[in-house]
């Protein structure tokens, strides 16, 4: 009967034994499951930006609204650009990481007058307010229609600009849109990239798809272009120290057989080249 006991209890006690260490595996799975889980949060919640564009209602601010979707955005209401102070413009950037300034068809202003003074004075008094709000990292929005009269045999490359009259109103305003974003990087108050892209309307020769400029933006947003990495590999922020600090130009458009535009520079950056 002690025998029985014995064997009994032991027996209960190995099963015990396997149930405690078949828990403690369980709830060990289930503590680092948790961990990764949060880890995983945490780290998505830190690519995330918190992103404002200068508009949502135009052809161009959808394109870009798809591609950053896996943001946060916002979008500057134009009745808080018929400001008398321009303070009243810093808080639009409350709680921003990053602005895309649309300065090709990126409004629905159709006088004139109007365009310039929104490409020019408006321009530069909100860059002024991301600069007083420490916003590092502003996004030019121009295109590459700025150089379609230019003869197809030449290279076009990032270091053109355009010096020529035009009459087409936005392409003038194109133009002076970047001259001013350019003069906000050339006094460092912060990192301008200023994206010419293709042509998002028609299957042309210089046509640009969602899924190239969203790669490219996901990869613009997130790299460190002052890290030892970058300056390793000559990074497009200081080579391009002879054309002002914190300014570089990109031309983005699809690649394929014959097409319209040179894009080397940001087919490098992207290693697909």
């Amino acid at each position: 009967m002690f025998f029985n006991f014995s064997t009994n209890f032991l027996f209960g006690l190995f099963i015990l034994l396997i149930f405690i260490d078949f828990s403690f595996y369980f709830f060990r799975e289930i503590h680092i499951g948790l961990r990764l889980t949060i880890i995983d949060i945490n780290s998505i919640m830190k690519m995330k930006k918190n992103i404002l564009i200068s508009s949502s209602n135009t052809k161009i601010g959808q394109f870009l609204t798809n591609c950053l979707q896996n943001h946060n955005l916002k979008y500057i209401d134009e009745s808080s650009l018929a400001y008398k102070n321009t303070k009243e413009l810093n808080k639009i950037f409350e709680n921003i990481d990053t602005y895309f300034h649309l300065g090709y068809q990126g409004t629905n202003l159709n006088n004139e007058r109007e365009l310039i003074d929104f490409h020019t004075r408006k321009t530069y008094d909100i860059l002024y307010a991301a600069g007083e709000q420490n916003i590092q990292r502003i996004f030019s929005i121009s295109t590459l229609d700025l150089f379609l009269e230019i003869e197809p045999n030449l290279t076009v490359t990032e270091n053109w600009e355009l010096k020529f009259p035009v009459e087409n109103i936005d392409i003038l305003c194109a133009n002076l849109s970047e001259k001013v974003c350019k003069e906000f990087a050339r006094d460092q108050v912060f990192e301008v990239i200023n994206l010419r892209l293709g042509d998002i309307n028609n299957q042309s020769n210089y046509k640009l798809s969602e899924k190239k400029l969203s790669k490219c933006l996901e990869k613009l947003l997130e790299f460190d272009f002052y890290s030892e990495e970058s300056k390793l590999t000559k990074g497009p922020f200081n080579s391009a120290r002879k054309k002002g600090p914190n300014w570089i130009n990109y031309h983005v458009q699809d690649s394929f057989k014959n097409q319209r535009f040179i894009t080397n520079k940001i087919d490098r950056f992207m290693g697909e080249s």
